[in-house]
């Protein structure tokens, strides 16, 4: 679904960690040096300006002691790369707020394979629309007269050229498991 290529003056298409080129790679090595926490990139984006600009889209989980319940959050984190020097030019949390213990509030992100059921019912449920692709990396949910949900997506419209991005997609489901709204949030780098 995606490819690594450089925009000239505007972020280009999103790529998938997995297809990650060795210019994505070797920029994402500069943000993973952050002690106390765990990076994982999730996507990114690039763009050329007087060299290079990525915007990672990444899990971040705290490193905390064994009996400690782990706080995880995605974070957009941008890098600055010319003559092979890189910069982070910035960082900035892009899921809910989690309180500890999350009552009331979101729970931490999830990535997909620790997805709970309910999340990878909802998931597969909005994944299986028409008309547009939806590539759902991670989650939150709120427990209320139901569960409020926050995706974490790749989308890629289903029409020539379509330009992939990344998207916040709040879902609510109702008691009886339907979804009954759900709004998608463009997130730009």
């Amino acid at each position: 679904m995606s490819q690594a290529i450089h925009n000239v003056g505007g972020f280009g298409s999103v790529v998938l960690a997995k297809d990650f080129n060795q210019e994505f790679i070797s920029a994402f090595e500069h943000i993973n040096k952050r002690e106390g926490v765990n990076i994982s990139p999730l996507a990114g984006q690039s763009q050329v300006v007087n060299g290079i600009n990525f915007a990672f889209y990444c899990f971040v989980e705290q490193v905390t002691a064994p009996d400690l319940p782990k706080i995880s959050n995605l974070e957009l984190i941008t890098v600055y790369e010319k003559g092979g020097t890189y910069t982070q030019t910035s960082s900035r949390v892009i899921s809910e707020p989690v309180l500890f213990p999350p009552i009331g509030s979101f729970d931490s992100v999830a990535l997909r394979a620790n997805f709970t059921d309910a999340e990878a019912q909802t998931a597969e449920q909005i994944e299986s629309l028409v008309g547009v692709h939806y590539d759902i990396l991670a989650a939150q949910q709120q427990v209320v007269a139901g569960l409020n949900f926050a995706f974490y997506a790749v989308v890629k419209p289903a029409t020539l050229n379509g330009q992939a991005y990344f998207a916040q997609i709040n879902a609510y489901r109702n008691l009886e498991g339907k979804i009954e709204r759900a709004e998608l949030h463009p997130i730009q780098p």
